[in-house]
């Protein structure tokens, strides 16, 4: 902890020799009960070169010390944007799983990480003219650091796209194209066996119809074939209100998203996840099975009411790819709000969720869980976070967020 302390004051130190130049953020998490320790801190850096550049670093660090450190830079060549960047691991040493894809022979394995090690790089550059957005993107990542993800247990995950013994590095290179209504974005992939087709994505957006109907449209395929088709209508009714239905076909399985809109005093958004279920046709839809469904009222950018239930939990997390409920809890309501803050256009916030399982405690409730932002000052914020278990336990955590 104290050498935590020690490298972020002098990282603090050197931007504040160089402030006509630098500026950044530093926002931090420290546990107080049950224990005391650092949940998260990361610093941001940022350097002007001179009009048109800036490189950054962002640090982040765990109460083991500095766990990721990446460099960025952005910029400009007349009508080219470019941007890029290098992240590293630094000190983390210990034991992942990491996922291979279904048509691998070996679906997975067991990596020990060393550090310091070079992770990955990308870069991106971008022009437009008339309307017209064209760009590429080169992405190389070592292995195996391509997607990681935190499982139930807290341990760390990665997935790897390519096969093994194709595990020294991954390279992936996009070109995009847009042109509204009209979109396209094409992948090429480097396994270590040479560059190669990966998959497309043509869209349309917004296209008008008649009687304020809009459609949207997007056909995706992968060097393997067919990967989805996806479309969606959005009917502007009166007084604000729309409804968009949209339906994703894939090559086993079809999925319905319903969502009505309010622009009035705010804006209602009712969404249902689920899949929709057919026959032997495709056209023969026979049902609809429901995995769960969301209700928000957004009153402002950062002041909304929102419920969500879950009928399925586990098929409606791995769809939205989120860790929601925890154990048999279904469903929560959360109410957020925010304002101005007493130094200027600094805002505070302040969000509240319930949740609850269907049944073994009073109304079902099982957890609550708060956080706070409240400027102190222009550029510092307090961070509070609270969360209360009715089956006993409470965590609470307090940081801040300084700009500079």
């Amino acid at each position: 902890m104290r050498r935590f302390f020690a490298l972020s004051a002098g990282l603090s130190a050197l931007t504040i020799l160089g402030f006509a130049q630098f500026s950044g953020e530093w926002v931090a998490l420290v546990s107080i009960v049950p224990t005391i320790g650092l949940e998260k801190c990361t610093l941001t850096l940022k350097y002007a070169v001179d009009a048109n550049w800036t490189i950054s670093s962002i640090s982040n660090f765990d109460e083991t010390g500095l766990v990721d450190q990446s460099f960025g830079f952005l910029g400009a060549f007349g009508p080219i944007s470019l941007t890029g960047g290098m992240s590293f691991n630094p000190t983390v040493t210990e034991l992942v799983e990491v996922f291979y894809p279904e048509a691998c022979d070996v679906q997975t394995e067991q990596v020990q990480l060393v550090a310091p090690a070079y992770k990955e790089a990308w870069t991106k550059a971008a022009f437009t003219l008339a309307g017209l957005d064209l760009g590429v993107e080169f992405h190389h990542w070592a292995y195996p650091y391509h997607l990681a993800d935190i499982d139930e247990d807290g341990d760390l995950e990665y997935y790897w796209p390519c096969c093994p013994p194709q595990t020294q590095s991954y390279t992936l290179i996009t070109f995009f194209a847009q042109l509204p209504p009209l979109g396209l974005k094409i992948n090429l992939a480097d396994c270590c066996a040479g560059l190669s087709f990966s998959d497309a994505l043509f869209s349309l957006t917004d296209v008008p119809l008649c009687c304020g109907l809009t459609y949207d449209a997007e056909l995706y395929f992968t060097k393997a074939g067919f990967g989805y088709f996806e479309t969606a209508l959005e009917l502007s009714l009166c007084c604000g209100i729309s409804i968009e239905v949209a339906t994703r076909f894939t090559v086993d399985h079809k999925q319905v998203r319903v969502t009505p809109k309010w622009n009035g005093m705010g804006q209602a958004c009712f969404i249902v996840y689920g899949d929709i279920v057919t026959g032997q046709g495709v056209l023969d839809i026979t049902g609809l099975d429901i995995y769960g469904y969301k209700l928000r009222c957004d009153f402002s950018s950062c002041s909304y009411i929102e419920l969500m239930t879950a009928f399925d939990v586990e098929k409606l997390e791995d769809l939205l790819n989120a860790d929601i409920f925890e154990e048999n809890e279904f469903e929560y309501w959360k109410i957020a709000f925010c304002g101005p803050g007493c130094c200027g256009s600094t805002m505070y916030s302040l969000s509240l969720a319930a949740f609850f399982q269907p049944e073994g405690s009073l109304f079902g409730l099982t957890r609550i869980q708060g956080d706070v932002s409240i400027p102190i000052m222009a550029n510092f914020d307090l961070l509070l976070s609270l969360s209360t278990s009715l089956s006993g336990g409470t965590e609470l955590a307090v940081g801040w967020n300084f700009r500079f």
